[in-house]
């Protein structure tokens, strides 16, 4: 390489930092989000054994008769009329899975009970009603919505970053002409980290209690929501 050469790329470097160092900018951020509908949802249910004293002194419980419990219910006589009640309902085998077992100690005494965590994958959210109504409460430890699935989710994300990007544009538009300038190119494009697509459980059973709470967003907490942001950096145009 001659010595011709390596100025001309020198040159060209210097004159190309003085023009990024010189270029009047704006940057933003903007900002999208949409609720989608799921075709495919997880519906979780953990059992876990218990024990029959629990439900026959429920009101008088203390730490001594506690560990004279004597009547556990196992896990498989629990397990085996739930699926037994699912498939009633019409869920098939294939839907239904064991996801985990774990066992722990029981409340004060130091017993080992077992647990177990079963997913089921539903498509419609009125299966959740007809569950609960015919589920015997005993022996589950808490009912919820585990996962909001729908198969078109890669192009909604693309579609909300698009709007995201939109939004932005629109934002330095405007502020710019508040001080009579023009929007030039733009200059760059950075995708900001956000919290993660999520959705609001509001069907959740716990220690056998049905909960959902009663405000005016509640079809949207059935829903999946993506939300994203982004900066944009536009160069100012100059007069």
């Amino acid at each position: 390489m001659n010595r011709n050469f390596i100025f001309i790329i020198l040159f060209f470097s210097l004159s190309l930092n003085s023009y990024t160092q010189d270029t009047k900018y704006i940057e933003v951020t903007g900002s999208a989000e949409m609720f989608i509908e799921p075709d495919e949802f997880i519906y979780i249910i953990r059992i876990e054994e218990y024990w029959k004293d629990e439900y026959w002194e429920q009101d008088t419980v203390t730490y001594l008769n506690v560990k004279k419990y004597k009547n556990k219910v196992l896990i498989k006589d629990i397990e085996t009329p739930l699926l037994e009640k699912l498939s009633e309902l019409g869920l098939e085998k294939k839907n239904i899975r064991i996801t985990e077992i774990g066992n722990y100690r029981g409340w004060f005494n130091n017993e080992m009970l077992i647990s177990k965590q079963i997913e089921l994958t539903l498509k419609d959210f009125k299966t959740i009603d007809t569950i609960l109504s015919k589920l015997d409460k005993k022996g589950i430890d808490y009912i919820n919505i585990g996962e909001l699935k729908n198969k078109e989710l890669s192009n909604y994300r693309k579609e909300v970053k698009k709007r995201a990007l939109k939004e932005a544009k629109e934002k330095a538009e405007y502020l710019l002409e508040s001080i009579d300038k023009k929007l030039g190119g733009v200059i760059s494009i950075t995708e900001i980290e956000t919290q993660p697509n999520y959705w609001s459980r509001d069907l959740t059973m716990s220690n056998s209690t049905m909960s959902s709470p009663d405000n005016k967003n509640v079809d949207n907490d059935k829903k999946i929501k993506l939300r994203f942001e982004i900066k944009a950096r536009f160069e100012i145009e100059s007069k």
